[in-house]
């Protein structure tokens, strides 16, 4: 039995962070041995990633060489003094707040996808990512309450990337993939913290359960 490794993706402004900590804590509470961390990570070429981001025009080959080399970081040096191939090999629960999905999702506005999957190809599928879907506007609303805009939160940007992330997460799916779609906005308006936190919960606990490990 090994661990399980846990992706939240969704454009930025779709809660990630917050529902990532939340479900962390919660499992934490039950028993579940669990690691959250996130990308871009604080290590060295991450803090790169973030600087890089608050300028006005971005190579996307550039920055899909860098998230890539980030990941391969995260998963053999870590943050916080583990590694998550360490985490995963000790029968964690890894909650990642982002993953290699949205370097799929993010830098085919301009680069070659295929490319962009080759330069991820050694890191490994997330077991379940967890998708909250948002839209644009509503997405951008939340972002604008920051101090600090990234170069990606603007909406035709955040558009396109919506886009990309319904054809990157079908293709997970058929790699086996278990992706779990959540609403962040239904009929009704947006969805309390607490609404989104108890599906996603419910959802991903039903598959720890049944996921073979």
């Amino acid at each position: 039995m090994g661990g399980v490794l846990v992706a939240f993706e969704g454009i930025d402004g779709s809660g990630l962070s917050t529902h990532a900590r939340l479900l962390a804590e919660r499992l934490s509470l039950e028993g579940w041995k669990v690691v959250l961390s996130k990308e871009p990570t604080s290590g060295p070429v991450g803090s790169l990633i973030r600087e890089l981001l608050r300028g006005e025009e971005v190579d996307q080959d550039i920055m899909a060489l860098l998230f890539a080399a980030d990941r391969l970081w995260h998963l053999r040096r870590g943050v916080g003094g583990i590694s998550l191939e360490e985490a995963l090999r000790r029968e964690y629960v890894v909650i990642l707040d982002r993953y290699k999905h949205s370097s799929l999702a993010y830098q085919s506005l301009a680069a070659r996808e295929e490319w962009v999957e080759l330069v991820n190809s050694l890191a490994p599928d997330p077991h379940v990512v967890i998708y909250i879907d948002v839209p644009v506007n509503v997405a951008l609303e939340r972002v604008r309450r920051r101090r600090e805009r990234f170069f990606y939160e603007e909406e035709g940007r955040l558009a396109r990337v919506k886009e990309n992330f319904e054809r990157v997460l079908k293709r997970a799916e058929g790699k086996g993939v278990l992706v779990i779609r959540v609403l962040g906005v239904d009929a009704r308006g947006e969805r309390s913290v607490k609404e989104v936190h108890e599906e996603i919960y419910a959802k991903l606990t039903d598959a720890l359960r049944s996921l073979p490990r």
